[in-house]
C-alpha cells in the first residue's frame, strides 16, 4: 500500500511543520542584544518550551496518521453518525464546564494542556457531511437540486455551528459555515439553493450583530470602518502590519537584536499573529515561500479529491481543503489588516496543539482516501 501514498502532500505538511516551529522558536525567544559571544549564550535566550510541545503534538499526530492509513475509509462510512454526535456532546459539555479563553469558552483544561473540541469536531462534522451529501449524488450527474435534499446536510452542520455561536467563538464557526458551502458547492447544488442559504446566512448575520461580545463586535467595527475607531481599537492589526513592514524584502533575519517581535510589540505572535513575526525576520520572501507552500497544500488536496475513488471520498478531502483553505486566506488577511482579527491559526505553522493535531488527523484521512483509489471497491 505505500506506494500509493501521495508524497507530494507529506513534504508538503513537514516543510510547513517544521518551518512554523523555527517561527516559534524566533517568536518566543527573549530579547537578544547582539552581544551574545557563543552558543551557550545564544541558547540561553531561546524559550523552547513552546516548541516542544508543538513537536509533542507533532510526533502524536504522525502516530496518527500511521493507524488512520491502516483502516479503509470505507469502514468509517457507517461510523459518520456515531463520531458526529460524539462530537457535538464534547460541544455540549465543554459550554458547561470548559474553560474561557480570551472570552470564549471553548477549552478543556488537562494538565497544563488545553484542548480545544471545536477544532476536532470539524473533523467528526465533514466526514458527516461528507456521508449524507454523497448518499444524494452518487451515481448522479445533476447534482443536489431539491430543498430537501440538503435538509440532512443543513443540520448536521447547524447544530456544530450554534454551539460554537454560543461559546462565543464566531471565527471558528465561520470555518464551519466556509466548508458547508463549499461541500454544497462541488456536490454540484442547484445555485438557486446555494442562493438561498447565502442570504439567510446574511440575515442570521444580521440577526446575531446586536447580541456579540463588545470586543468582537469592536473587532468588526474596526475593520469596517478603522478611521472611526480610536488607536487601542486598531493595536494589534497595527502592530502587525508595522511589523510585517519592517521586514522588507529579505528581513531582519531570525532571532534580530531589536526587532518588534523580540520586544513583544506584536500581540499573540507564537500564534495568531506568527505570519507578520515571520515575514519580519525573513521578510517578503520569506511570507512568499509560505504562501506558496499553502497554495500547493491546498491545490493538491483539491486535485486529489478530483480523483477519488467514490463521492464520500471526493468530499471529504473537498471538506478539509475547505477548512485549510479558509484557515490560511483569514489568517494571513487578519494579519495585514484585510479581513477582521478572529483568532484563526495558520495550520500547521501557528502553536497550538489542538489545531495541529486536527489538521494531521485530517490529512491523514485525505491520504488514507488516495492511496485506495484504485485498490478496493465500495463495500
Amino acid at each position: 500500500m505505500w506506494k500509493y501514498i501521495d508524497w507530494v502532500l507529506v513534504i508538503i505538511m513537514l516543510l510547513l511543520v517544521g518551518y512554523g516551529i523555527i517561527s516559534i522558536i524566533n517568536a518566543t525567544a527573549n530579547p537578544f542584544t547582539g552581544d551574545e559571544s557563543g552558543f551557550s549564550e545564544f541558547m540561553e535566550n531561546l524559550d523552547l518550551s513552546y516548541a516542544n510541545r508543538q513537536l509533542m503534538f507533532f510526533a502524536i499526530g504522525v502516530g496518527s496518521i500511521f493507524l488512520i492509513l491502516l483502516v479503509d475509509y470505507h469502514a468509517v462510512r457507517n461510523l459518520t453518525m456515531f463520531l458526529y454526535l460524539a462530537g457535538v456532546v464534547f460541544l455540549v459539555i465543554v459550554l458547561q464546564l470548559g474553560t474561557e479563553v480570551n472570552g470564549t469558552t471553548g477549552w478543556f483544561r488537562v494538565g497544563g494542556y488545553g484542548i480545544q473540541p471545536s477544532e476536532f469536531c470539524k473533523i467528526t462534522t465533514i466526514l458527516a457531511l461528507a456521508r449524507v451529501i454523497s448518499d444524494k449524488t452518487e451515481g448522479h450527474e445533476d447534482g443536489i437540486t431539491k430543498i430537501r435534499d440538503i435538509w440532512p446536510a443543513l443540520w448536521r452542520f447547524a447544530i456544530p455551528f450554534g454551539l460554537i455561536v454560543a461559546q462565543p467563538d464566531i471565527g471558528t464557526a465561520v470555518v464551519y459555515a466556509f466548508i458547508f458551502f463549499i461541500m454544497l458547492f462541488m456536490a454540484k447544488t442547484s445555485w438557486k439553493i446555494l442562493l438561498l442559504l447565502i442570504v439567510l446566512c446574511i440575515v442570521a448575520v444580521l440577526v446575531m450583530y446586536p447580541f456579540l461580545e463588545p470586543y468582537q463586535q469592536n473587532r468588526i467595527q474596526s475593520w469596517w470602518n478603522p478611521e472611526a475607531q480610536d488607536e487601542d481599537s486598531l493595536l494589534q492589526v497595527n502592530q502587525a502590519k508595522m511589523a510585517i513592514g519592517s521586514g522588507g524584502l529579505t528581513g531582519k533575519g531570525l532571532f534580530a537584536p531589536g526587532s518588534l517581535s523580540q520586544l513583544d510589540y506584536v500581540p499573540e505572535k507564537h500564534n495568531d499573529f506568527i505570519f507578520a513575526v515571520t515575514v519580519e525576520a525573513l521578510g517578503f520572501l520569506g511570507g512568499a515561500v509560505l504562501i506558496v507552500l499553502y497554495f500547493f497544500l491546498i491545490g493538491r488536496t483539491f486535485m486529489l479529491a478530483m480523483r477519488a475513488k467514490d463521492d464520500f471520498g471526493a468530499y471529504i478531502l473537498v471538506g478539509v481543503a475547505a477548512m485549510t483553505l479558509f484557515h490560511t486566506f483569514e489568517n494571513i488577511s487578519m494579519n495585514v489588516g484585510l479581513l477582521p482579527v478572529t483568532g484563526i491559526p495558520l495550520p500547521f505553522f501557528s502553536y497550538g496543539g489542538s489545531n495541529l493535531l486536527t489538521n494531521m488527523i485530517a490529512f491523514g484521512i485525505v491520504l488514507s482516501v488516495d492511496m485506495r483509489r484504485t485498490r478496493w471497491p465500495i463495500g
